[in-house]
């Protein structure tokens, strides 16, 4: 029996969320899991709107980090159908939501939301047409739309039922789209002010989110120093927030995105020994942490805690490159392994070496770790042209891997590590491996690292290279 059988990927996780779509979809918080620096986002926006009255806020992070997912959360949390609510409630976590609807009260209807999705065009039309599509004006103001009446029709919106309705949010996902289009035209984005300056003068009644990928001003590099100081002006009257899930909560992510048709087990040996490695590197870890890799299978530990590093690279776009990595059929790929590997193969580090050098490899190389890869995959090469076998090849992917990541998963290449990294292969035969490997300049042990390196040197014999020098010298 193939793993394909019984191992598949959540359909919550086989699609990305459109919030103009999925905004009141229950079936798009069907198994959204929030991190618990997504929950501490929302918590402080309440805080925010509570305790200073401030509504302008700004939602920083990578491409693929969840913030669309968290919008329809928020939204949710704060709808006025009950249904809706509790999933949110369920998702965000209890405590958190608690906070947040004691921050943000929505009375017996909730709040109102208005979705828009940024492209480059006129926001303030954009956003007039979004307040049409939804009912929440008439269409006599159709192609009227300037930033002054957008600004009054969304404040008389927030104003409409102060007793029933708790307010309105404004959710602008692709804001970047509007300020991109903004820096080419050369034109201002004066309506960005006008919003967060309504905002922080509804009294709690309207708030303004903006999705961003990137810092504001760096929107404006290609505008004038004038231009460029004016959008740092309205950028200071947003909160920024981060939004991007690191560490812990990606393994968590990748846990349960996995369905692998197996009840709840207690952690076996390899689970709890990777556990124990970062750990080591990372005392605050989670006591948790050895049943969150469990959950992982038929993830390697080791993969699973590489997962979330390697998508936070430049060539990486953060969750969206771990859930494409779970659900792509690309060749060495989690779906082509489950399709064709029996219920005992793992997918281990040197197989996940070979996804991203058949699959990403010019986008690595022309990244800053490009130098660190070439150089380990040269040293691959040099080995199987030594005559090295499959044990020395898999362990030299594994060494190059977890080196290349090893400043944000906790992992460093010990002994102790490479040791899981062998398939089969027994912790006597992996040490020879390793020591072969040294000698023939492939790796090198860093005694006060307690673990192995690729070794970044040459081959080059410089003491026989100086003797025949000095052979010719008179």
């Amino acid at each position: 029996m193939v793993l394909s059988d019984h191992v598949h990927i959540a359909r919550r996780f086989q699609r990305s969320i459109r919030i103009d779509i999925d905004h009141k979809d229950i079936a798009a918080l069907e198994g959204f899991v929030c991190p618990k620096s997504s929950s501490d986002v929302l918590t402080a926006i309440g805080h925010h709107v509570a305790e200073t009255g401030h509504g302008a806020f700004t939602w920083t992070g990578p491409y693929g980090s969840g913030k669309s997912s968290l919008v329809v959360a928020l939204s949710a949390l704060l709808s006025g159908d009950a249904a809706l609510r509790d999933r949110a409630i369920k998702a965000i976590g209890k405590s958190a939501a608690q906070s947040i609807l004691e921050s943000l009260p929505p009375r017996s209807k909730g709040w109102l939301t208005l979705p828009v999705v940024g492209r480059r065009e006129d926001a303030a039309i954009v956003i007039g047409e979004a307040l049409e599509e939804y009912g929440f004006v008439g269409t006599s103001r159709r192609k009227r739309w300037t930033e002054n009446a957008v600004v009054e029709a969304l404040v008389e919106l927030s104003n409409r039922h102060p007793r029933n309705e708790g307010g309105l949010v404004l959710f602008i996902d692709e804001m970047g789209k509007f300020l991109e289009g903004a820096a080419q035209e050369g034109v201002d984005v004066y309506l960005f002010q006008l919003l967060a300056e309504a905002a922080s003068r509804s009294g709690g009644r309207f708030i303004v989110i903006g999705i961003l990928h990137q810092a504001f001003e760096e929107y404006a590099n290609r505008l004038s120093r004038e231009m460029r100081d004016e959008w740092s002006k309205i950028q200071g009257r947003y909160i920024d927030l981060a939004v991007n899930a690191a560490g812990e909560e990606q393994i968590e992510l990748i846990s349960r995105a996995i369905e692998n048709g197996q009840a709840p087990a207690k952690p076996g040996e390899l689970a709890a020994l990777i556990a124990s490695e970062i750990k080591r590197q990372r005392p605050a870890a989670s006591q948790y942490l050895p049943d969150t890799l469990e959950g992982c299978w038929p993830l390697h530990p080791v993969v699973a805690s590489l997962l979330g590093p390697i998508s936070r690279r430049r060539f990486g776009q953060n969750q969206r490159s771990i859930f494409g990595f779970l659900n792509s059929a690309e060749p060495c790929g989690f779906q082509d392994f489950i399709r064709h590997q029996s219920e005992d193969a793992l997918y281990e580090p040197d197989r996940l070496w070979d996804y991203l050098r058949v699959n990403l490899e010019p986008s690595i190389l022309a990244s800053p770790d490009g130098h660190r890869w070439a150089m380990a995959a040269e040293a691959i090469e040099r080995c199987e042209a030594l005559g090295g076998d499959a044990l020395h090849v898999r362990l030299l992917k594994s060494i190059a891997l977890i080196d290349l990541f090893k400043e944000r998963s906790g992992l460093s290449p010990t002994d102790r590590l490479l040791a899981t990294c062998a398939g089969a292969a027994s912790k006597r035969e992996a040490k020879e491996a390793l020591e072969q490997l040294k000698r023939w300049s492939l790796v090198i042990y860093r005694k006060f690292a307690d673990a192995y390196a690729i070794y970044a040197g040459s081959d080059f014999d410089i003491d026989r290279a100086v003797q025949d020098a000095l052979g010719h010298v008179r």
